[in-house]
């Protein structure tokens, strides 16, 4: 397996609902349209035909009916949710399908009484009119769309807009497209085009797909006979294989890390810890949707650090309690010091801010290693948020400089 297909089967295979497993719940893929919506984030799913992707966008989309039907019938001031899921098979359509066509209005002038060409934009995108919270946008065969649709569907996710078209506010945009080694006939996707989704792989799972259809008037016989006789039946992966090659083929997905996948990554670690009960989300589900993002090497790698750095020194000892660093150790002295940091600049209260300042110093006058204490005075003075009321490096720590240019010559 190359390199590239090893790192892309990497990438979390989701089933459509959130199942529970010893004990545990495993998240599905509708709780990461969940904190796709919450974080204003586009996904791209990915996974042969039939194993319910257009179904999954569908009852999600349900589910936020029902969720606002209940909230407007609590006597909450929301608007309803958008019950028609706005459904484009991008394979079968042109670009004057996605952008509309160019029509010739006398009203709208230039100022000298010459007509103007507006675009005539097509029914069916939604519209702005007030009437819902919010809605889903979802873009079906998107790797089988011609390359200008693939153009057109990049200025939709980057400026939810296309041409005079405006995506309301509310909406979430969800890609599906079944990988290459399903079908031949595929567009690549561009790099950028790629980068502005989150990208996650559909397999079928047979727990969720019998939860699923046992509440929602699945057929008895259906399914007494795949719950006896082999969930392996729901989905003929031995035949899947035999077709397209290996199981990492058939999942390769387009995922690439830039800045701004580490931006969306930030976005998920502000969200509220909790459950959907109570509107935040568990610290497995956060990691499985960053994974659509880093990969599932990267992502481990980033929450392992996580769970490590919780047991660092907490900067308000620092800060408020006056303490000194606790450890001098590099990493555990970067990650202390960068949260310190944070906390000084983001702090809004000058008189607070000096106060953290005045501590931070504290705590590095009694470093032993006069490098950190270089390193701490020289974040202090480039710090754009410290005036001079604040932070004095002459006055405030005027007994360190001569250290700290020793420490910085060497």
């Amino acid at each position: 397996m190359s390199e590239i297909k090893a790192n892309a089967f990497s990438m979390p295979t989701f089933q459509i609902d959130t199942i529970e497993k010893d004990g545990e719940k495993i998240p599905g893929i509708k709780r990461m349209y969940d904190m796709a919506y919450r974080i204003k984030d586009s996904i791209m799913q990915w996974g042969g035909p039939g194993i319910g992707k257009s179904q999954a966008v569908m009852q999600w989309n349900q589910e936020k009916v029902e969720e606002y039907n209940k909230r407007i019938a609590n006597g909450e001031k929301v608007k309803p949710w958008n019950p028609v899921v706005c459904d484009v098979r991008l394979s079968m359509k042109e670009p004057v399908d996605l952008i509309g066509v160019p029509t010739i209005q006398v009203e709208t002038v230039d100022g000298k009484g010459k007509p103007a060409t507006v675009w005539a934009t097509p029914s069916m995108w939604p519209q702005e009119t007030g009437e819902y919270s919010g809605g889903v946008i979802h873009l079906d065969e998107m790797n089988q769309g011609q390359a200008a649709i693939l153009n057109a569907a990049f200025q939709l996710i980057q400026d939810r807009a296309l041409g005079e078209y405006k995506v309301p506010d509310g909406y979430l945009i969800i890609a599906s497209s079944n990988p290459p080694a399903f079908n031949q006939t595929v567009t690549e996707l561009s790099i950028p085009l790629s980068n502005r989704f989150s990208h996650f792989n559909i397999a079928a799972n047979f727990d969720s797909w019998f939860n699923h259809r046992m509440n929602h008037g699945g057929n008895v016989d259906v399914l007494t006979f795949l719950k006896t006789q082999g969930s392996n039946l729901l989905y003929d992966n031995d035949t899947m294989k035999r077709r397209l090659g290996s199981e990492a083929d058939a999942l390769f997905t387009d995922l690439v890390i830039t800045p701004r996948s580490w931006e969306v990554v930030e976005k998920v670690l502000a969200l509220p810890n909790g459950t959907k009960e109570t509107g935040g989300f568990t610290e497995i589900e956060k990691r499985m949707y960053c994974t659509g993002r880093l990969g599932s090497t990267l992502a481990s790698k980033l929450f392992n650090y996580i769970a490590d750095k919780a047991k660092y020194q907490d900067w308000h000892s620092i800060l408020v309690d006056g303490l000194p660093f606790a450890n001098e150790e590099m990493n555990v002295f970067w990650a202390v010091q960068i949260a310190c940091l944070s906390a000084i600049v983001n702090e809004k209260s000058d008189k607070t801010c000096r106060q953290y300042v005045l501590n931070f110093l504290k705590a590095t006058r009694a470093l032993n290693n006069p490098q950190l204490k270089a390193i701490n005075v020289a974040a202090l003075v480039k710090a754009p948020r410290l005036t001079s009321d604040i932070f004095d490096p002459l006055e405030d720590c005027d007994d360190m400089l001569t250290d700290i240019t020793i420490a910085l010559k060497h």
